[in-house]
C-alpha cells in the first residue's frame, strides 16, 4: 500500500472541518466532500478503487466519519428511540435498520440503530436523508404536552467527537477482524449483535455486525474506535494487501442491496406501504410508535 500513500488527494471544500483521519484520505489521493450537516470532511472515493463487488472478495474499509451519527442517552432514550422508530425494541447489544416516521406516516430515514447500554443508544446513517432523521429525533426528545416533557433529561448528541466509525465488510472481514482480537475471544458479534471488544489487547472498541445482506451474506461490520487510536488502527487494516480503502460512494453502494434504499433516495416526501415495511422487517405490531395511525391508513 506504500505507493497509495504518495499520492495526494483533493482538499475538501472551504469551511470543512477535518476528521481524526483527514490527512491519511489525503495521503491515499482521496477525493473529499463535505457533510451537510457538520461541515466534516469525508473520503468520497479515491483513485484506482476496484468495482465494490471485486473489493469485496477481499475485505474494504471505509472511514464513515461525515455521516450522520448520534449518540442517544441520559434519562429516558429507551423511550424515545422505542416511540421514533417503528421496527424492534432493542436489546441491550442489539442493532438493526430502524425506520422513523413522522406522525402521518411518512419515512424520514431507515438508520442503522445500536443498543450499546441500558440507557444509550448510537445512530449511524451515511445517506443524505441522515440529518432528517437526526433533526426529528432531536425535535421528539424536545416535545412537551399538557402531560409534561416524555423525554426529558434524553440528549440527542452530534457524536463524531467521540468514537471513530469503520466500516469493514468483505469476505475475508471476519479473517481480518479475529487478527486483531485475543486468542480466546476470536468469536465475532452476529448479524444484529454489538460486543465491546479489546483489539491487539489494549485499544476498547465497539464491534457492529450489521445486517447488511450484499454478496451473499458477505460480512459486515462497523468498528467504533477511539480517536487517539484511529489513525493506527486505519493504517494497520491497510497493512494487509488484500484489504482496500473505499470511498462514501462504495458504501452507498453496498446499501443500495438494502430492499428499501432506492424508495429513499428521492429527496420528496416518501411514503412506504405498511405491507412493503412489514415485508422487509421493519414494522412491529401494535401502535406504539410515532406515526402509528398514518402508516395504518386511520
Amino acid at each position: 500500500m506504500a505507493d497509495k500513500r504518495e499520492r495526494q488527494g483533493s482538499c475538501a471544500p472551504s469551511g470543512t472541518v477535518r476528521g481524526e483521519l483527514y490527512q491519511e484520505h489525503l495521503a491515499l489521493g482521496g477525493s473529499l466532500g463535505r457533510a451537510e450537516d457538520t461541515g466534516l470532511a469525508f473520503p468520497a472515493s479515491y483513485p484506482g478503487e476496484h468495482k465494490l463487488e471485486v473489493t469485496l472478495q477481499g475485505a474494504a474499509i471505509s472511514d464513515l466519519t461525515g455521516a450522520t451519527y448520534r449518540l442517544v442517552s441520559g434519562a429516558h432514550p429507551q423511550e424515545l428511540c422505542e416511540a421514533a422508530f417503528c421496527a424492534r425494541k432493542l436489546g441491550v447489544g442489539q442493532c438493526a435498520f430502524e425506520p422513523a416516521l413522522t406522525g402521518d406516516g411518512a419515512i424520514t430515514s431507515v438508520a442503522l440503530l445500536a443498543r450499546t447500554g441500558t440507557h444509550e443508544y448510537v445512530l449511524l446513517d451515511p445517506t443524505h436523508r441522515g440529518p432528517v432523521v437526526a433533526g426529528w429525533l432531536t425535535f421528539l426528545s424536545q416535545v412537551k404536552s399538557s402531560d409534561g416533557a416524555p423525554y426529558e433529561g434524553t440528549t440527542v448528541e452530534e457524536a463524531s467527537g467521540m468514537l471513530v466509525p469503520l466500516l469493514i465488510m468483505g469476505a475475508r472481514a471476519n479473517e481480518l477482524l479475529a487478527d486483531y482480537l485475543p486468542q480466546a475471544a476470536r468469536a465475532l458479534p452476529a448479524r444484529g449483535a454489538v460486543e465491546s471488544v479489546t483489539l491487539d489487547g489494549h485499544i476498547p472498541a465497539l464491534l457492529m455486525g450489521i445486517p447488511l445482506d450484499i454478496a451473499a451474506g458477505t460480512p459486515s461490520y462497523i468498528l467504533l474506535v477511539p480517536k487517539v487510536a484511529a489513525r493506527i488502527m486505519w493504517r494497520s487494516l491497510l497493512s494487509f494487501t488484500w484489504v482496500e480503502p473505499v470511498g462514501r460512494n462504495a458504501v452507498l453502494d453496498a446499501w443500495s442491496q438494502l430492499p428499501w434504499m432506492q424508495r429513499l433516495d428521492s429527496t420528496d416526501v416518501v411514503e412506504i406501504s405498511e405491507q412493503d415495511l412489514r415485508a422487509w422487517g421493519l414494522l412491529r405490531r401494535g401502535n406504539d410508535y410515532v406515526g402509528a395511525r398514518g402508516i395504518h391508513g386511520e
